[in-house]
C-alpha cells in the first residue's frame, strides 16, 4: 500500500508570503513554492488555493535516498509535537535545497535561450548587411 503525505507551510520572508508545498510518494520527495503577496493570506485564499488551483501547482522533483516515512502509527500527542517543532523551524533544509537547485536549472535555462536568441539577432543582422551591400553595389 502506497500513501502520498503532503505539507503546507505558510512563511513570511519580508516583504512576501510564501507557500510551500511538499510531497512524497514511496521515495520521490517533491516541493513547490508560490508568493502570496505582501499581506497576510487568508484562509479563503488558501482553501481555494488547494482545493481549486492545485492542479497548476508546478512541482520540482527529487528523489530521496532513504525514507523516514514509517507504515506504524504514531502517537497523538507526538503528532503535535512534531506538527508545532515544523511550524518554529519554518521551511526544512530539505526543501530549501530542492527550490534552490530548481531555481538554479531555471537560471541555467534562461541563460541558455538568452544566448541562442543573441545568436540568431546577430546572424540576422548579419545577413541584413550582407544583402543591403549586394543592393548598393549593384547600382540600383
Amino acid at each position: 500500500m502506497s500513501t502520498i503525505k503532503g505539507s503546507l507551510t505558510i512563511i513570511y520572508e519580508p516583504p512576501f508570503y510564501k507557500a510551500i508545498f511538499e510531497r512524497r510518494f514511496n521515495s520521490t520527495y517533491e516541493v513547490s513554492q508560490i508568493n502570496l503577496g505582501p499581506s497576510e493570506p487568508k484562509l479563503t485564499l488558501i482553501n481555494d488555493l488547494v482545493m481549486h488551483h492545485w492542479n497548476r501547482i508546478i512541482f520540482f522533483k527529487e528523489t530521496v535516498c532513504n525514507s523516514s516515512v514509517s507504515e506504524r502509527k504514531i502517537n497523538p500527542k507526538r503528532l503535535q509535537r512534531l506538527a508545532r517543532k515544523s511550524i518554529q523551524h519554518g521551511v526544512g533544509t530539505k526543501a530549501q535545497q530542492t527550490l534552490q537547485k530548481q531555481l538554479e536549472c531555471q537560471k541555467v535555462t534562461r541563460q541558455h535561450n538568452r544566448r541562442t536568441k543573441k545568436i540568431l539577432d546577430q546572424e540576422k543582422r548579419y545577413k541584413l548587411h550582407q544583402a543591403k551591400k549586394i543592393q548598393k553595389h549593384k547600382g540600383h
